[in-house]
């Protein structure tokens, strides 16, 4: 009889799981040469994107949203195929390192995001297969392209006169959100998806969700100066305050979205000028006279062997009533008064206040940030040569992958 009760114990245990797995039906989503792609496949990367994201999971969201993430996984599905097809490998090693990676970016201890993440119903293939597509097409681009780039001179000296001609503009620091129209078929379909992934975005979310969900190969951009910027990006990014979201900003070929995480005005250029990154603080005078410059005195010495660095003044300034000041930016040798430089040029220490300099206002000390900049035009040319260099690889590598996309036999079911 026992014999009898366990039996129909197992049975009962493989229907269930029987009704486990077969509850989501499995169906062929796309075909990448010879390889299919199902909706679970989709289903787990999107949930790996959601995850990465730290967004909340909506019906909604994975609607519109859906198309999008099957592009991703053809497109990673591609990478990995012609890695292969150049016998590229990578290590574990590069595998673990890319893992650590994205574990710092999401704050999770050492080791254990591949748990985490199967916590959250993602498999691990999910995860590798991820990062193997970055890494792999990574070491593609720079043997097929990055190793075979050349800027010609002719380019290098028009991009170097025009940084110098339009030193003195407002240079922006900026991430980027790319949907393309034509990745995403019409304007109407781009917007739908640009809007979705907007609604989701915050500061700290925006370049995890950029890597997953944008159509553009250069997700951080650096300090880009307005000239450079279209006419809609830069009356929308030149009102808003660091730190800030724009709104999707719609141009020839799609619609953007940036993450503006500083701004700074730039001074015109001159070879071999002195630049000073200074912070002060300043006593104001109410009357004149040597009980005030003795007592000012005496607390710019108190405050000298206390604070180091200009993070630690300038919270000092915050906490003091009587005392003005704050960080004074990037200053050229010819704007400062002649008293503030010759402070400077008596071997100021970087990080350490300045003794009491004595103007007609009041008592002021100052304070290096960072080592004096030295302006020098062959830096200048290498740094640009380097952008020009980074931007054309960009170029080259979206064309590579159109080209890959174009000669694939790729075949898409409704989804």
């Amino acid at each position: 009889m026992n014999y009898l009760v366990k039996f129909f114990n197992m049975i009962f245990i493989f229907l269930l799981l029987s009704q486990k797995v077969y509850a989501v039906r499995i169906e062929i989503i796309a075909k990448v040469n010879n390889q299919i792609i199902t909706n679970v496949d989709v289903d787990n990367r999107f949930n790996l994107a959601i995850a990465i994201s730290n967004i909340y999971d909506k019906p909604e969201l994975r609607e519109k949203l859906k198309n999008q993430i099957l592009k991703v996984l053809i497109d990673e599905h591609l990478k990995i195929q012609e890695a292969q097809r150049y016998g590229i490998l990578i290590t574990s090693n590069e595998v673990n390192n890319e893992i650590n990676r994205l574990e710092r970016s999401l704050k999770l201890k050492t080791n254990s995001l591949i748990q985490s993440f199967k916590e959250k119903n993602i498999p691990e293939v999910v995860i590798y297969n991820q990062i193997r597509s970055q890494l792999l097409w990574n070491k593609l681009i720079n043997i097929t392209i990055a190793n075979n780039i050349k800027i010609s001179d002719k380019q290098k000296d028009e991009a170097f006169k025009n940084f110098i001609k339009n030193s003195g503009e407002t240079e922006f620091n900026l991430s980027e959100i790319f949907i393309s129209y034509a990745e995403a078929k019409n304007q109407d379909t781009a917007l739908e998806k640009i809007n979705s992934i907007y609604s989701n975005l915050t500061t700290s979310n925006f370049i995890t969700i950029a890597e997953q969900f944008s159509d553009g190969a250069v997700i951080s951009k650096g300090w880009i100066r307005e000239s450079v910027l279209n006419k809609n990006a830069n009356e929308e990014i030149k009102n808003m305050l660091p730190n800030s979201i724009s709104k999707p900003i719609k141009s020839s070929i799609g619609y953007h979205v940036y993450l503006l995480s500083n701004k700074r005005k730039t001074k015109k250029i001159n070879d071999n000028e002195s630049l000073y990154n200074l912070s002060q603080i300043f006593f104001k005078f109410q009357d004149k006279n040597k009980q005030d410059i003795t007592k000012y005195s005496n607390a710019i010495n108190d405050l000298r062997r206390k604070v180091k660095g200009c993070n630690m003044l300038e919270e000092t300034i915050e906490k003091i009533e009587i005392i003005s000041g704050g960080n004074l930016g990037i200053l050229s040798e010819n704007a400062l008064d002649k008293k503030f430089s010759n402070v400077i040029k008596n071997n100021l220490p970087v990080g350490i206040l300045s003794e009491e300099i004595i103007t007609e206002d009041g008592v002021h000390a100052i304070m290096l940030c960072e080592p004096i900049i030295k302006v020098s035009f062959d830096k200048i040319k290498q740094n640009i040569l380097n952008k020009l260099t980074v931007n054309k690889i960009n170029n080259a590598s979206t064309l590579l992958l159109n080209r890959i996309r174009q000669r694939a036999l790729i075949e898409i079911n409704p989804i």
